[in-house]
């Protein structure tokens, strides 16, 4: 069973990705991958324990925001996976939805969602045989 959609900052329910069948832990190491690179941070330090340089915090709190609303992970288990209270979860979440207003961030968030979900569904078709003419 799948966790339910997340709401899009404009209101329309989004569907999780078709890796939302993996392991909440592949996820985790994917995302932050993808951010880790996005924001020139080592991917380590963005699951770190301490807070970091305020780049690194705006990478964080971007990839708990993209595991909560692309992946419907709760709040609990990212924060768990992060080493942090289900309140910072939700915390940043706000944060980043609050800060889509901004056109250059929000262009970013687009960005990097394409990246985690089209570089999920490249990895799952390259490891999948073809199932013959569509």
């Amino acid at each position: 069973m799948h966790p339910s959609p997340s709401p899009n900052p404009d209101g329309r329910r989004r569907r999780p990705p078709e890796s939302s069948s993996q392991e909440p832990e592949q996820v985790f190491r994917h995302v932050i991958g993808c951010v880790a690179r996005d924001f020139g941070v080592a991917a380590e330090i963005l699951a770190a324990p301490t807070r970091g340089a305020p780049r690194v915090a705006l990478a964080r709190q971007v990839a708990m925001y993209l595991l909560r609303v692309d992946y419907a992970l709760s709040c609990e288990i990212i924060g768990r996976m992060f080493g942090r209270d289900r309140t910072t979860v939700s915390h940043a979440c706000r944060v980043i939805e609050d800060s889509r207003d901004d056109i250059w961030l929000d262009c970013r968030l687009a960005a990097l969602e394409l990246a985690c979900n089209g570089n999920t569904a490249s990895k799952r078709s390259l490891s999948q045989p073809s199932r013959g003419s569509r």
